[in-house]
């Protein structure tokens, strides 16, 4: 889902509640297999994983 949002907080609450379990899900697992010195954030309307410049 492509979003407006400026944060992955506001994007998930604009998810419905079944799209946003399974995101939650998804994201809880990648968050904690993510590498040192990534971070989450929001780029092109979605939620991205990046290393920061």
């Amino acid at each position: 889902m492509r979003s407006n949002a400026s944060t992955v907080e506001e994007y998930l609450g604009e998810l419905p509640e079944e799209r946003r379990a399974a995101i939650g899900a998804v994201r809880k697992v990648i968050l904690k297999n993510l590498p040192k010195g990534y971070e989450e954030v929001m780029n092109w309307g979605m939620i991205t994983y990046q290393v920061p410049l």
